[in-house]
């Protein structure tokens, strides 16, 4: 098939196929393919055949025997059907001759499957992981040949000016005496995967590194990483504590770990807000040159270090029983097997080797990435953090009077009140405003007063500084249906669905400063967990259970008042779910 000369709109589509018959050619094809992709819920469908079946039969059976043999009726209905519910789970359970269907590995099936995965690249959205997306092959291969030939990547050539094949470069790093103290298992390059951005109909590349040359090396970076940005907080908070007592002016060099943090964080009263989102972040950072990535790694880790061995302390690099690393900071005569102390020069080794050294391989050819952080890799969000913190930094340096760090900073933006994001090099980085309705007041600064911040909402309600906080949902604003969770009788596994119900539940402790924005989101989450099948009543009860339990550290708002809410909201009892006893529960 010539898929590629299709439109584009034809082959980039979310939750549903293509209108092109070439791709869908019967309903019975695609219905085909849907049953293959999901065996268990085939299984369930045949369960909840016969239940149907046993429970209309027993309609017509209780339609003609008098009322006195079966007494008032309706309100008996639902224990008899919760009964024969679990009568005939446990029965086809426990039948050994009931026969078994591998739907997955049926010809038919195998036949389908095979055709799908022959021309179609099946991936999660953007912002919406459940949701499936089907990206044509072909235009798929198209668009990543397009990036490997952009500005940001240069094609791997040999001395001899030919193409170099992943096999060599695999070599090559392998001799290399930073690579051969962390010897991979798998000696292969990253490859490039895609994710469909349905939203904005564009691809995001990413850098898949997982089980690479790089594993070993880039696990012990991400944690020594971790170490040194704990040290740079601690830098911030010394730093805060000075300009405090100096009457200077600084943003406290946050380095938060999530939207909850930040909220934490908050002070209690707020007149304006500046929030930004740098679009162009991962991948139009410069690697090299006075502002860098390399650059910014190498002053950063010195200071961690200069500051940590001014407190007699030094980084050890530790791997735990569970074979995972982690780096902390004792004292410099500590002493362990299964410690092994990391020195700065080290660290920048290490960092600079795998900034210098980004591959990635496209069918049999390789391309290295010359400007921008690799996404992919589990310490390029540490990256990007601490080279903002970077900037950051040197901002707070020239708060408390040291013109010399001016040369720092990026001299085609001028420091005003207009300009909050003055400090970050905007030529290499794009700041989009995230704010909702800014101003400029009569004193010439900029005002706003509603802005969102990854999954926060703030808005100010009143001059003397008020504000609220809730829950800002990006998904919802999708052009297309998203799947936020998987369904109940998915075939994937759902053991977890109590830990995702909670977790959601209790981040918006964390997210909105009112009673009753809290009660609004979990009363919106329980209806979307009631769409992917799972039971009102159970998830009520779940919830209220869990709330009545557990204490929350320091939440924005207090439990309390939520929980007597939903009481009195969920006051009337939901029809209760299909289960008769303790044992009828645990099938």
């Amino acid at each position: 098939m010539a898929m590629g000369n299709l439109p584009r709109r034809d082959w980039a589509c979310t939750n549903t196929g293509s209108k092109d018959p070439r791709f869908t050619d019967t309903h019975d094809r695609h219905r085909e393919r849907s049953q293959s992709h999901h065996p268990e819920t085939t299984k369930h469908s045949k369960f909840v055949e016969i239940i149907a079946e046993v429970c209309g039969a027993w309609d017509q059976i209780a339609s003609i025997i008098p009322d006195v043999y079966i007494c008032n009726w309706p309100s008996n209905e639902a224990a008899v059907k919760q009964h024969i519910n679990y009568r005939v789970r446990m029965t086809v359970k426990n039948c050994q001759s009931t026969p078994t269907m591998d739907v997955m590995t049926s010809p038919e099936a195998q036949q389908q499957l095979d055709w799908v995965h022959q021309h179609l690249y099946i991936s999660g959205a953007d912002k919406a992981a459940n949701t499936p997306t089907f990206f044509c092959k072909t235009l798929a291969r198209g668009e990543a040949l397009a990036r490997m030939n952009s500005d940001d990547f240069s094609l791997a050539i040999s001395d001899n000016n030919v193409p170099e094949t992943p096999e060599r470069i695999v070599k090559q790093l392998l001799g290399d005496p930073i690579l051969q103290e962390f010897p991979p298992q798998k000696p292969d390059l990253p490859y490039l995967m895609g994710i469909y951005k349905a939203h904005k109909n564009k691809m995001r590349w990413l850098m898949n590194a997982d089980g690479c040359v790089f594993s070993e090396i880039i696990v012990c970076l991400t944690a020594i990483l971790n170490g040194i940005q704990e040290a740079l907080q601690n830098v911030a908070d010394d730093f805060y504590a000075r300009a405090k007592f100096f009457g200077g002016k600084t943003n406290a060099c946050w380095i938060l770990g999530s939207t909850q943090e930040f909220a934490i964080n908050l002070p209690d009263k707020i007149t304006t807000i500046y929030i930004g989102d740098i679009t162009k972040c991962y991948e139009a950072i410069p690697l090299e040159g006075d502002q860098g990535l390399t650059t910014a790694m190498t002053h950063l880790v010195n200071i961690a270090f200069a500051h940590q061995n001014h407190l007699q302390k030094d980084l050890f690099l530790i791997q735990k029983k569970n074979g995972d690393f982690e780096a902390k900071w004792k004292p410099l005569r500590h002493s362990s097997v299964k410690a092994t102390r990391m020195d700065p020069t080290k660290v920048i080794e290490m960092n600079n080797f795998i900034i210098r050294h980004t591959y990635v391989r496209l069918g049999n050819r390789v391309w290295r990435q010359v400007r921008g952080i690799p996404m992919g890799f589990s310490c390029s969000p540490l990256w990007c953090n601490l080279y903002l913190f970077y900037f950051e930094y040197m901002d707070d340096l020239v708060s408390m009077n040291n013109p010399m760090i001016l040369r720092f900073l990026d001299p085609n933006q001028i420091e005003s009140e207009g300009n909050p994001f003055w400090i970050y090099p905007l030529r290499f980085l794009a700041m989009q405003n995230e704010m909702d309705n800014p101003f400029i007041s009569t004193d010439g600064s900029l005002v706003n007063l509603a802005a969102h911040f990854l999954s926060l909402q703030i808005q100010i309600i009143r001059v003397d500084g008020t504000f609220l906080t809730t829950k800002y949902d990006k998904g919802r604003s999708l052009p297309f249906k998203a799947s936020m969770y998987i369904h109940r009788d998915s075939n994937r596994p759902v053991m977890n669905s109590s830990k995702v119900i909670l977790g959601q539940a209790f981040t918006l402790f964390y997210l909105i400063n009112t009673a009753g924005g809290i009660v609004l989101e979990i009363d919106n989450l329980v209806e979307c967990f009631v769409e992917k099948g799972f039971h009102q009543y159970a998830s009520r009860r779940l919830i209220l259970r869990s709330l009545d339990r557990i204490t929350l550290t320091s939440p924005l708002t207090p439990m309390q008042p939520v929980l007597e809410i939903l009481f009195d909201l969920w006051r009337e009892p939901a029809k209760r779910p299909p289960q008769l006893d303790d044992s009828a529960n645990s099938s």
